[in-house]
C-alpha cells in the first residue's frame, strides 16, 4: 500500500521543506500541501521541498479553474515539475466551500470545468502545440518546449457519480473526500464504469481516499483542529446514512445550520452548540 500525506495550508516554506525530507525518509509516496484562502501559497514552499528531496512526489490541492485559468495552472504545474525533476502532482477540484464563501464564486457545471482542465493538463507536451477547445475552458497555441521532464500526475477531486466517471475517463487518478467504507463498492463501480467507457484499464488509474486526522500534544489545539473537519462532508446524507438510522439522518439535515456552528464554538471556547443538543460537545 502506498501512503500520501496532506499537510495543512499556510505552513512556512521552511516547515514544508522539513516535512518533505522527513516524509521521504519514511517512504511516503506524495506530500500534498493544501491551498486555502488567506494562507501562504503552497507552490513556493514545494519549490523549497523539491530542492531538499529526490524521490517523494510533491503536490498541491485543491486547485480550481474557477479561481485560476488553466493557462496559469499549466505554467505553474510545469514549473514545479521542472524544479522537482518530474515529481509534481496536482489535484483539480470544482471549487470548495472555503473559496466560494470568500469569493462569492458560484461553481456552475463543475464536472465540465474540471474535465476541461484535466484534459488541458494531460495534453501538455514539449514537442507538440496544444489546441484544446473545451466546453468551458480552452487553451490553444500552447507549447512549453522547455518542460521535458516526466509528465506531472493529474488527479481530479471526485467523490460522487458524475465526477468519478469523468475522472476515470481522463485523469491519472481521483481523490475521494472521506468516503465511508460502506460506500466504497458503489464508488468503485462508478470508477469502473468510467474506465470502461473510455477504454482504459484499471491499472492506469489511481483511486485514493483522503481521510482527515488531527493530532497534538496540546488537547485544546487538537479539539479546535478536529472541529473544522465538519466542513469536509458537511453532514450530507450520502455520508451519514452509513452509520445513522433514517430518523437521525433527517434530524441532522434539519439541524444542519446548528452543526455549522461547531467550528466557531470550538475556536471561541464556548463549547456549546444550540439546536440538536444543548449539551457540551467536549469536556473542559
Amino acid at each position: 500500500m502506498k501512503i500520501d500525506v496532506i499537510v495543512e495550508a499556510g505552513l512556512p516554506a521552511a516547515r514544508v521543506e522539513q516535512l518533505a525530507v522527513q516524509a521521504e525518509r519514511y517512504g511516503i509516496q506524495t506530500l500534498w500541501v493544501a491551498a486555502f484562502p488567506s494562507r501562504r501559497d503552497p507552490v513556493p514552499a514545494l519549490a523549497f521541498a523539491a530542492r531538499a528531496t529526490s524521490r517523494i512526489r510533491l503536490a498541491t490541492l485543491p486547485v480550481s479553474p474557477y479561481e485560476v485559468h488553466p493557462l496559469r495552472i499549466a505554467d505553474q504545474l510545469l514549473t514545479l515539475n521542472e524544479l522537482s525533476n518530474g515529481r509534481a502532482t496536482i489535484l483539480i477540484g470544482g471549487l470548495g466551500h472555503s473559496v466560494s464563501s470568500v469569493t462569492g464564486l458560484e461553481p456552475l457545471r463543475r464536472v465540465t470545468a474540471v474535465k476541461d482542465t484535466v484534459q488541458i493538463l494531460k495534453g501538455l507536451r514539449p514537442d507538440q502545440t496544444l489546441h484544446h477547445q473545451g466546453a468551458m475552458y480552452s487553451l490553444v497555441n500552447y507549447r512549453a518546449d522547455w518542460a521535458t521532464q516526466s509528465p506531472p500526475r493529474i488527479y481530479a477531486g471526485a467523490t460522487f457519480e458524475k465526477m468519478l466517471r469523468m475522472a476515470a475517463g481522463c485523469a491519472d487518478g481521483s481523490m475521494l473526500s472521506d468516503a465511508p467504507l460502506g460506500r466504497l463498492p458503489q464508488v468503485m463501480q462508478w470508477v469502473e464504469q468510467g474506465l470502461a467507457r473510455a477504454g482504459r484499464s484499471v491499472r492506469t488509474f489511481v483511486s485514493t481516499t483522503s481521510w482527515p486526522g488531527t493530532s497534538s500534544v496540546i488537547a485544546r489545539r487538537a479539539r479546535r483542529g478536529a472541529a473544522w473537519l465538519i466542513w469536509r462532508g458537511f453532514l450530507l446524507p450520502w455520508f451519514t446514512e452509513t452509520f445513522l438510522d433514517a430518523d437521525a439522518v433527517a434530524l441532522v439535515v434539519e439541524k444542519k445550520p446548528a452543526f455549522a456552528g461547531i467550528p466557531l464554538a470550538f475556536s471561541t471556547d464556548r463549547g456549546r452548540v444550540p439546536g440538536p443538543s444543548s449539551t457540551h460537545w467536549w469536556s473542559t
